[in-house]
């Protein structure tokens, strides 16, 4: 996924931003930087469009969507989703007799 389609994706569901917002740069290195790893300083070079056709940069923003997609569905869906102890969850499938190693 490209930057730029990250940050259109991304900046006002997250932070409320537009790009010609005060303030919006500074945001959208912070937050592909929280996406990337990458320091803010790298990000800053990649200059005003954040152009860069780093692979690796764009699997991790490819990542980074769908972590940010799964985090608003669970959001938005906790309530209906079953309550599920994981810990009982493992227990019972080991204690379970057809559970066999």
């Amino acid at each position: 996924m490209k930057v730029t389609a990250y940050l259109n994706k991304w900046m006002l569901t997250l932070y409320g931003l537009k790009p010609e917002d005060w303030g919006y740069r500074q945001k959208a290195i912070a937050e592909i930087s929280r996406a990337t790893g990458l320091s803010p300083n790298s990000i800053k070079g990649w200059g005003k469009n954040f152009d860069t056709d780093s692979t690796y940069v764009l699997k991790l923003l490819d990542y980074a969507d769908m972590a940010n997609e799964l985090a608003l569905f669970v959001n938005k869906y906790n309530n209906l989703l079953p309550k599920i102890d994981v810990i009982d969850t493992i227990d019972a499938v080991d204690n379970n007799p057809e559970h066999e190693e």
